[in-house]
């Protein structure tokens, strides 16, 4: 205590400014030639830049950066540098939310000071690079942190410096791999700065093992399970990939993809499928998931997705890589396990979604995919065993099924919304998969099967139960009739097979004297009664977009939604509604109203165009009607749902979006026949375009998201001359057999008579349904056969007609010939006119007896093709009955195959069973043993500290003894220069000292 009091008097004695001492020490910074006075006054500087920076930083800078380039020998006034520099240039923590005058000034000062460094005219940043590669910790701890400072403010100058530098880049991934953990770490978070926008640093920084040695820390910390080390490692992972080609091929090339599925594997939990697909008991322990393993989890599954993000060059290759080392399993793992985030499980929807779209293998892949898993809630027995089920029906279970009750819906709203993209994803560019779950689409089978649609229902079968219990369900689940909309309007889309297959669906049991309802006019119903009842809007709009995207190009199904008339007269009553009416509802029924005036071109439709005019033009009004769907058009909640990605309807981390009524799949229907149900409403009942399908008018939403149409006012179709068009503007269109009456009117009328024009289109499409259904139905043999014997044929006939008219040809020239000779002969020669007759009529004769010879040979050349096509046909036939029996055959040894393959399947899920009950044991080892190594790390960081602590604290006396040395040596010159000068303590105690030795 003596020796801390003694500098206090010394203080106390001689009083000087801040500013001045600091100004002193920078003098001694930059003139002494001893290393001690250097270090102590840059000592002192270190210890006063926290509270005086300004002051410290604009004495003291320069005379700091000189002595770091020349004394580099010294640790330890290299490790005071590095630590001064580092206070100057850090910013401050502001203490509060308050403003602070001073913080703010001290933000400035730290700018400032760092741009004086970057500006250095020796290339400080250079000796900084150089500095990394040192092994003392304090130096290279130092000068990560001091260049961490300096990219907080002047990042892009930074990063020029460096990557100039021909070591730079190299000496920070270098960093990865330091033993230490506290440099490596900052080293972790300086890549991640540089990396964030900068694609040449990204590029260098992979080519030098990054990958490697990220993936390495991440498994070293414990997979996504571990701390946040994991998440800095996995985001600047995510840096070196986003909008970087190169390197997500890089990555690709050596097998950093094939790395993917180890990070997303995690413990089952008692609801979620289990590896392979096998079910896992309730016994098992549940592990917690902590906010930072959802968030570690989270940055893994973005990086899956932004390497297969629609459009780019690379996707097909990554998902293919993908498939290949099997991450579709561990994906619906997370996607259906029942304890993980609802953030995590639907990123995990969307990437399968992502991985499987547009690509034909992977979803064929998907599709024979079985899952044993139980359903989505709480509300199972659970001693019901569960069968494995396609993949696809539990994922439209997860979007349109029961919501658990310990969930709240704005959380399980995302989920439902990545399982319906996961199901567009797998549907689109896929008609076979449209097909396929169209013909799951059946009624429900009794009462039970509606009110608990989740017992094993096929796909098709719980979409329709859930479309027709929209009353027993509550508010906040009333998103399972709007998604189930969606999944049946993505089935029935641009489908004509599905749509006709969904037409067969009736509603009602003949047994007990009901009548059948078709599931279109059902559907109707639903909506009419939804908004008698008063519930949610989106209800009533769901019903109706799904019966537009049903009536869409689909004739057959406004005939079959015609027969019930109250249809119609629901639909006026929406349209012509004042009030109580949503302006949504409005526009969607008067869409619905325009499509069915468009398309009831069928032949047997109950209620013609003639019928439904009158009530377009009256009672609804064209006007009006096209007023409703512009407003519809023009509504925020529709262009919310344009702005959407396709099939996204929710940000995958936020709840509930009031804003979404409508879905991309109507919209997509929308703009394509924006322009054609403007033009259809106002033609008269008997002037319909030729085609039938409206395909000349479907060029998008004229003035719509920013297109542009001089002249004319936003969504005002272009007509070119008419409304209609002529038939000889396309007289391709229509079949020879059925144009020549058209051809003779062509350029008196453009307009065509109704009777006239059903007549037609009902024969060419006829025609056109017929060829469609043979050329669906031929196989590769009876093609080839019918092309064979359609050459013969040919062949056969153009070789005997061009025979037979060459040879007559020929023959009555010759005779026209002999005819001119003998008239002349028979004047000049009368009495050889009989011999040259003669002569004359044995040549005819001869040339007669050829004619007949060719004639025979044409007929039995003729014959002989007839044999071969008959031969040909019984070939085809034999080949047809050998196919039939070949599917037999191969039906038989199916059922015996998938008999063998089940009982094999239960052998290995019982061996899983145990395999995992051993791994279980092992990782309950492993998490011990990872608690001991994080105690015990937790011990070495500690004794660092305290090692650091001692560390300064030698330094602090070695700088007091010197000031001591000084002031000795300062009272001895002022005692001989005649100063009377009290002696100190120490003295008073050192003579006393000397008087007992005398004694």
């Amino acid at each position: 205590m003596d020796f801390f009091k003694r500098y206090s008097s010394i203080g106390s004695q001689q009083q000087q400014s801040a500013s001045e001492t600091i100004q002193r020490l920078a003098d001694r910074v930059e003139t002494s030639t001893l290393l001690e006075d250097k270090r102590a006054a840059v000592l002192s500087l270190k210890g006063l830049s926290r509270e005086y920076k300004e002051e410290v930083g604009d004495a003291a800078l320069t005379p700091l950066l000189n002595s770091l380039k020349e004394d580099s020998e010294d640790h330890n006034l290299l490790k005071a540098i590095l630590e001064t520099l580092t206070n100057l240039c850090a910013r401050d923590k502001p203490a509060g939310d308050s403003f602070d005058v001073g913080a703010a000034s001290g933000q400035d000062a730290a700018s400032r000071f760092s741009q004086t460094i970057l500006n250095d005219g020796d290339d400080v940043i250079s000796t900084f690079l150089e500095l990394l590669g040192d092994a003392d910790f304090y130096i290279r701890y130092y000068t990560v942190q001091l260049l961490g400072a300096l990219h907080m403010h002047s990042g892009e100058e930074l990063q020029k410096r460096v990557l100039v530098s021909p070591m730079g880049v190299g000496r920070l991934v270098d960093l990865l791999s330091d033993q230490r953990d506290i440099i490596r770490n900052e080293g972790i978070q300086l890549l991640i700065a540089m990396t964030e926008s900068n694609a040449d640093i990204q590029k260098i920084v992979a080519f030098e093992n990054a990958f490697d040695h990220l993936l390495g820390i991440v498994n070293e910390e414990g997979g996504t399970r571990g701390n946040i080390v994991v998440q800095d490692c996995l985001q600047l992972l995510h840096n070196l990939l986003n909008y970087n080609v190169s390197n997500q091929n890089f990555f690709r090339e050596t097998s950093g993809i094939q790395k993917l599925p180890d990070l997303l594997i995690t413990d089952p939990s008692q609801t979620a499928a289990g590896r392979n697909g096998q079910s896992f008991n309730d016994n098992d322990e549940e592990p917690e998931w902590t906010v930072q393993h959802a968030r570690n989890m989270l940055v893994v599954l973005d990086i899956i997705r932004m390497l297969i993000q629609p459009g780019n060059t690379n996707t097909e290759s990554n998902q293919l890589a993908m498939q290949q080392c099997g991450i579709i399993p561990p994906l619906l793992q997370l996607a259906l396990s029942y304890e993980a985030p609802s953030s995590v499980r639907s990123q995990s929807l969307y990437a399968i979604g992502d991985i499987v779209r547009d690509n034909k293998v992977n979803q064929n892949l998907f599709q024979r995919i079985l899952i044993t898993a139980s359903v989505d809630d709480d509300t199972e027995p659970s001693g019901e065993k569960s069968i494995p089920e396609p993949a696809i029906v539990i994922v439209i279970r997860l979007s349109v099924g029961k919501r658990p009750t310990n969930v709240p819906a704005n959380e399980y709203y995302i989920v439902r919304a990545a399982a319906a993209y996961l199901v567009q994803a797998y549907v689109g560019n896929n008609p076979d998969a449209q097909l396929a779950l169209a013909a799951t689409l059946t009624p429900p089978g009794d009462a039970s099967s509606i009110m608990e649609p989740e017992k094993h229902q096929s796909a098709g079968s719980l979409i329709v139960s859930v479309l027709l219990d929209w009353r027993e369900t509550s508010h906040e689940d009333m998103w399972r009739v709007w998604y189930a909309s969606l999944l049946l309007s993505t089935i029935l889309r641009d489908h004509a097979e599905c749509k006709e297959q969904a037409l067969k669906i009736s509603l009602g049991d003949e047994s007990k004297g009901e009548e059948p309802l078709p599931l279109i006019n059902e559907l109707m119903s639903q909506a009419r009664q939804a908004t008698q009842l008063g519930a949610d809007t989106r209800v009533c709009i769901s019903l109706l977009t799904l019966i537009c995207v049903w009536l869409a190009n689909f004739p057959k199904g406004v005939a079959v939604l015609l027969d019930e008339s109250s249809n119609l007269t629901f639909l006026v009553e929406q349209i012509n509604g004042s009030s109580g009416v949503s302006a949504l509802v409005q526009g969607v029924a008067a869409f619905t109203f325009g499509l069915i005036y468009q398309f009831d071109i069928d032949a047997d439709t109950p209620m013609t165009r003639e019928s439904i005019y009158p009530i377009l033009s009256k009672r609804v009004g064209v006007d009006q009607l096209q007023i409703r769907v512009q407003r519809l058009r023009d509504s925020k909640e529709f262009q919310y749902a344009v702005g959407l990605a396709a099939g996204t309807h929710s940000n995958a981390y936020g709840g509930l979006s009031n804003e979404v009524y409508i879905d991309n799949v109507f919209t997509d229907l929308f703009k394509a026949h924006y322009e054609s149900f403007r033009a259809a409403v106002r033609m008269g009942p008997n002037e319909v375009p030729t085609n039938p399908n409206y395909a000349y008018l479907q060029g998008g939403m004229v003035g719509y998201a920013g297109s542009v149409n001089t002249g004319s006012a936003p969504g005002t179709p272009v007509m070119g001359g008419a409304a209609t068009i002529s038939r000889a503007a396309s007289p391709a269109i229509m079949p020879a057999a059925l144009s020549p009456k058209l051809q003779s009117a062509d350029s008196a009328s453009p307009v065509v008579s109704k009777s006239e024009f059903d007549a037609l289109s009902a024969k060419f499409e006829e025609q056109a349904a017929l060829v469609a259904r043979l050329q669906e139905e031929l196989e590769t043999a009876k093609s080839k056969v019918q092309n064979d014997q359609e050459k013969q044929q040919r062949i056969s006939a153009e070789a005997e007609r061009d025979a037979h008219a060459s040879e007559i040809s020929r023959l009555q020239s010759q005779l026209s010939e002999l005819q001119a000779q003998l008239a002349d002969n028979q004047q000049r020669q009368q009495q050889a006119e009989t011999d040259a007759s003669s002569n004359e009529g044995a040549r005819v004769a001869e040339l007669e007896q050829q004619l007949e010879a060719l004639k025979l040979a044409s007929t039995k050349e003729s014959d002989e093709w007839h044999k071969q096509r008959d031969e040909l046909q019984k070939k085809l036939a034999n080949a047809e009955k050998q196919i039939v029996k070949a599917a037999a055959a191969a039906r038989n040894t199916n059922k015996k195959k998938e008999q063998q393959q089940a009982s094999a399947l239960e052998e290995l899920q019982r061996t899983i069973a145990e395999k995992d009950a051993q791994i279980a044991k092992l990782n309950a080892q492993t998490e011990e043993l990872s608690q001991k190594t994080k105690e015990l790390g937790q011990v070495d960081e500690l004794r660092e500290k305290l090692a650091s602590l001692e560390k300064e604290q030698e330094d602090l006396l070695v700088y007091l003894a010197d000031q001591d040395l000084q002031a000795k040596e300062f009272r001895a010159r002022l005692r001989a220069h005649g100063e009377d000068i009290p002696l100190s303590d120490e003295e008073n105690d050192d003579d006393d000292d000397d008087d007992g030795d005398e004694e």
